[in-house]
């Protein structure tokens, strides 16, 4: 059984990058592995019922799959490069907005449990006030996951990896399975996504 190092990435706006990673275990080879995580991914993009809220500037341009040593570091790694974007002809609010999707396992504390924090949906994924995103767009980011992950999890199993001893938790550089997750209505931020950007600043005088 070997431990993998995974990675997805992409650009908001042709410039910008987003990137999230993961950590899965398998018997399979780690191009095995990494065409299932590419897989992944593509179908998420391609989701008939979610691509609609993501943007046509929300680009997933990659990923990538590295087999890990003892103590999770990248040793061989394998890239595939995508070009999949969204369909929604909505505007998306900010560089900053996030998806925010739990990873949770059996373990009930906060070691059991991990965060993606995709980039943020297009405006018409927002709730009708605005705010929060709507029951429709979760629920299709939802659907897009089970349906993609549980694929996936055929190949290479997710896992919650703890690079620290906890006092009562897991020891240091272990797993544990992801057994599934939820997907917040709440909008998250990413500042460091957009922090190169230089503002256009608009003056006012007295």
């Amino acid at each position: 059984m070997a431990n993998y190092l995974h990675t997805a990435y992409g650009t908001l706006l042709g410039s910008f990058p987003w990137s999230i990673t993961a950590v899965s275990t398998s018997v399979n080879s780690e191009a095995a592995v990494e065409t299932a995580w590419n897989t992944m991914w593509t179908s998420i993009w391609a989701n008939a019922t979610l691509k609609p809220f993501i943007g046509t500037q929300t680009e997933l341009t990659g990923t990538s799959t590295s087999t890990a040593d003892p103590t999770f570091h990248q040793t061989t790694k394998t890239v595939t490069t995508d070009a999949s974007v969204g369909t929604s002809a909505s505007a998306v609010p900010s560089f900053r907005d996030c998806a925010i999707v739990t990873l949770r396992t059996a373990q009930a504390t906060r070691w059991g449990r991990g965060r993606w924090f995709l980039p943020g949906l297009a405006a018409n994924a927002l709730a009708t006030n605005g705010y929060f995103y709507s029951a429709a767009a979760t629920a299709a980011l939802a659907g897009a996951l089970t349906a993609a992950v549980t694929t996936f999890n055929a190949t290479a199993g997710l896992q919650i990896l703890h690079r620290k001893a906890t006092a009562h938790g897991p020891g240091a550089f272990t797993l544990t399975p992801v057994s599934g997750g939820d997907v917040s209505d709440e909008i998250g931020s990413q500042r460091r996504r957009a922090d190169k950007r230089v503002p256009i600043r608009t003056t006012w005088t007295l």
